[in-house]
């Protein structure tokens, strides 16, 4: 029976994209067969049209930046790692931000990365975030104030974390000693 319903299944999410017609054929064993060829014993399986969604179009996303004098215009990139690029076999990820001007530290900017849930607030141009776990992930450099505003724009990058399993040989037997 299980079958039956999967091979329904199938049919249904094939048909809306080949046929327009199926017929369904039962064999002497039992089994069931769903083809777009009739036949003298087949009979014609009533198929619906597929239900579409067109999901409505959202707006950019702009996140709230407080406007501050044109000395604190930055212009903030992500150098490492690169957008779309794989880190393989290591649990760590060093983030490297180029930043124009110079972070303003009399002001209390400081640099905040985002991989995740993790966040980290630092006034260095490069950080590490430990133990990352394998998949994709993206990573949000921003420059914010004391009181945690945003005051630059936010740059991402999205990154592939490859960890390879390397088994352990096998231990190798021990000769066994010949006996005379």
């Amino acid at each position: 029976m299980l079958k039956i319903i999967l091979s329904l299944i199938c049919v249904f999410i094939s048909v809306s994209v080949t046929a327009e017609t199926v017929y369904k054929k039962t064999n002497p064993d039992g089994s069931v067969v769903f083809t777009d060829k009739q036949s003298t014993d087949s009979e014609e399986v009533k198929v619906r049209k597929p239900t579409s969604f067109s999901p409505p179009r959202l707006p950019a996303l702009t996140l709230p930046t407080k406007k501050l004098s044109p000395s604190f215009n930055y212009e903030i990139s992500i150098s490492q790692p690169a957008n779309g690029s794989t880190v393989l076999n290591t649990s760590d990820v060093i983030v490297s931000v180029s930043l124009q001007p110079a972070l303003k530290s009399a002001y209390g900017h400081r640099i905040r990365y985002k991989l995740g849930i993790q966040s980290l607030t630092s006034d260095k141009a490069s950080v590490t975030f430990k133990n990352v776990e394998r998949g994709t992930h993206s990573i949000y450099v921003s420059i914010i104030d004391l009181k945690d505003e945003v005051v630059s724009p936010v740059a991402s990058v999205q990154f592939h974390m490859k960890r390879f399993f390397k088994r352990p040989a096998p231990p190798k037997p021990t000769p066994t000693p010949k006996v005379p």
